[in-house]
């Protein structure tokens, strides 16, 4: 009986957490309904506004799916799941580089290289090629299949899911999230160089908006990654999926914020950038190395 209620309590939880992450987009998205309005809605498409939409709208999708799994009651025998999962992932995945995405179009307003622009393209896709290729691997105790569970007294306990229907995540996505922490760390050592060495004594209130902003939003996605590998190695497998929706939401929440403030910012000041969004128009307060 009490095995019985140990793994529920962490199916349990997964499933609060990601329906009450959900809750929190959604709560998030009305609040800031109206700054979107003013600051993007009546601009012109660019590709920036479109990673912007593709940010701020794909996670409803992505975690609308999670939301609908978490509500499963049963497990239908002969149903699979394995194609539902695919797709929730793929949105997932696409949501956070949407996010990812306006960060390199910031970083590289800030500095204007088309070297640097390239290098961090390429930087992204071997992070995402080499997560998936190491997730896709049995490289961490976790099948498919079976979930292992290992309760105080040190007794595995084997979780059948051969449709993959239940609310239980796998431990592989270790690798995405360690693929992220690193990618996040580069990026904010790049931008700490970046604002000492290039814009160290000509920073107005656009240029600090962009790097506090941008700081902070790098410093929360590790702060969370490393949350996610900890509880992804450290814990039952039934409290892993706790991370699926909150890495998600924190990407988009925190992505839009940074182009309402710099908007703001921007109308602030009174100037109107040559071209649009953070396609940030920077000073140029220093001669390009």
């Amino acid at each position: 009986m009490s095995t019985a209620l140990y793994v529920d309590a962490g199916i349990q939880a997964s499933k609060y957490c990601n329906v009450g992450t959900f809750a929190v987009l959604v709560f998030d998205y009305c609040i800031t309904l109206e700054a979107e309005s003013q600051w993007v809605w009546h601009r012109k498409w660019t590709l920036v506004r479109f990673i912007f939409t593709l940010s701020r709208y794909l996670p409803f999708f992505g975690i609308g799916m999670t939301f609908v799994a978490a509500f499963r009651t049963q497990y239908y025998p002969g149903e699979s799941c394995v194609v539902y999962g695919k797709a929730s992932n793929v949105l997932h995945i696409l949501s956070i580089l949407a996010a990812e995405g306006l960060l390199i179009t910031r970083i590289y307003a800030s500095w204007n290289s088309k070297r640097l622009l390239i290098s961090l393209l390429v930087f992204s896709a071997i992070c995402v090629v080499t997560s998936y290729i190491l997730s896709d691997t049995k490289l961490v105790p976790n099948s498919t299949n079976t979930t292992p569970i290992y309760f105080p007294n040190m007794i595995g306990v084997d979780i059948p899911d051969p449709g993959d229907c239940l609310f239980i995540g796998g431990r592989n996505n270790v690798f995405n999230y360690a693929a992220l922490l690193l990618y996040e760390l580069v990026l904010s050592c790049l931008m700490l160089f970046i604002r000492f060495r290039r814009y160290r004594g000509t920073v107005g209130l656009l240029q600090r908006t962009f790097f506090n902003d941008t700081m902070k939003y790098m410093i929360c996605i590790m702060i969370m990654s490393s949350f996610s590998i900890l509880l992804t190695m450290l814990s039952p497998g039934t409290w892993v999926s706790i991370t699926n929706s909150p890495e998600i939401v924190i990407h988009s929440v925190l992505a839009s914020r940074i182009l309402f403030n710099i908007r703001e910012s921007e109308g602030r000041s009174g100037t109107e950038p040559q071209v649009e969004i953070s396609d940030i128009q920077f000073a140029r307060p220093s001669p390009q190395c």
